[in-house]
């Protein structure tokens, strides 16, 4: 018995030893290139389902001249994170602790598929209703879905996501505590 552990307790050994690889903290321009290389970190979005209604009427002496309507819905996407571009910064406080400053949250995307468009009443006398109309209502409509999802909190909700992702980035990576804080104006890096 004892020659079988005598002969197995090396190789256990390393077994042990390969399998789990002593870490190393990385450097602190080593972990801002990581983080910087991902530059739009989105943490949040809200997916939109909106019905657009067009209504254009002209007439001339009473007669009706131009009666155009138009129905149809379409999927927007409203996304927030944080953009790196904008700057963040990365300082080593103690021996297992790192200060990451980063920029606020913000609207990262607004975008209407597309593909998503259904038309269910379309009525055109006197004029078409062009691609043009159908892309400033889009717009119009983008523009209250923003608003509406900042009131909703998204801006809390991806900034709060973002700070896990980096969280447990860095934790993986040997820090024990991340001390997360805002980057002022003053403080922009060059990115």
């Amino acid at each position: 018995m004892r020659k079988i552990l005598t002969v197995l307790m090396p190789a256990l050994v390393f077994t042990l030893l390969a399998g789990c690889p002593f870490q190393t903290r990385p450097d602190i321009p080593e972990v801002e290139s990581r983080i910087r290389e991902i530059c739009e970190i989105p943490g949040y979005e809200h997916i939109y389902r909106d019905i657009i209604y067009i209504d254009e009427k002209t007439s001339f002496l009473a007669i009706p001249v131009v009666d155009k309507r138009l129905l149809f819905s379409v999927d927007v996407r409203v996304q927030a994170g944080i953009d790196l571009n904008e700057g963040f910064t990365v300082e080593k406080v103690s021996r297992g602790t790192i200060r990451v400053l980063l920029p606020p949250a913000q609207i990262l995307l607004a975008d209407a598929d597309e593909q998503s468009i259904r038309q269910y009443f379309l009525k055109e006398f006197g004029g078409q209703v062009s691609r043009l109309e159908y892309y400033d209502e889009i717009q119009r409509k983008k523009n209250e879905l923003i608003e509406d999802a900042l009131k909703r909190g998204i801006l809390n909700r991806a900034e709060a996501n973002v700070k896990k992702v980096i969280e447990n980035f860095l934790q993986l990576s040997g820090y024990d505590t991340v001390i997360f804080e805002q980057l002022k104006k003053g403080d922009r890096d060059a990115g």
